[in-house]
């Protein structure tokens, strides 16, 4: 059995859906995200502090912070149009197992760079490189930086991983480094 939660129009001609981009998260476990979900017309202090993560762009899009039930995986998108409350909302079921996929795709991303490109398994990504390269905005305290950084955590390949003021200070295991120099190389064929 396929169990999911839905919000349903009555008649509706088409979905009205806009382009969102999540440009933070904010982490609850199931009891705050039950708290906030059913009182969504409260000042909270999360939305408050974090108005600069949410408007809409030239082009449309509507950039909010998530709400992100990390138990059950819902999320409610929030756009405040500057209140301290969420003004306009969007229900994402199941929305964790889609960050996670993502996070997840940008880490294999930044091992295969690092090790492909580092000779001595030191390797070191600043966030504004990630949200160039990869689109994910890493500010302090935006959740996103936190999710990467759990990600990162998990992989067999790093043995050690620091956080900067900006950055990610990698060192990796030398077994799964892939460089190769040009002068070795040409070595190793004499």
């Amino acid at each position: 059995m396929l169990i999911t939660k839905g919000i349903f129009e009555r008649k509706i001609p088409e979905f009205n859906a806009a382009n969102c981009i999540i440009e933070g998260i904010e982490l609850m476990d199931e009891e705050k995200f039950k708290e906030f979900s059913r009182d969504l017309l409260k000042d909270r202090d999360f939305i408050k502090d974090r108005q600069d993560e949410m408007y809409i762009d030239s082009a449309g899009q509507v950039h909010g912070l998530l709400a992100l039930n990390m138990d059950s995986g819902d999320g409610i998108l929030i756009d405040s149009q500057g209140y301290d409350y969420p003004r306009y909302t969007a229900f994402l079921p199941n929305i964790k197992s889609y960050i996670d996929n993502h996070i997840s795709m940008v880490v294999d991303k930044i091992i295969e760079e690092a090790t492909n490109n580092s000779s001595n398994g030191s390797w070191v990504i600043y966030f504004d490189e990630i949200e160039e390269n990869h689109g994910l905005i890493i500010n302090e305290n935006n959740g996103i930086g936190t999710l990467l950084l759990a990600e990162l955590e998990e992989r067999e390949e790093l043995a050690e991983l620091e956080i900067g003021d900006n950055c990610f200070d990698m060192m990796f295991y030398s077994k799964h480094l892939n460089f190769i120099d040009d002068e070795i190389e040409q070595n190793m064929k004499m």
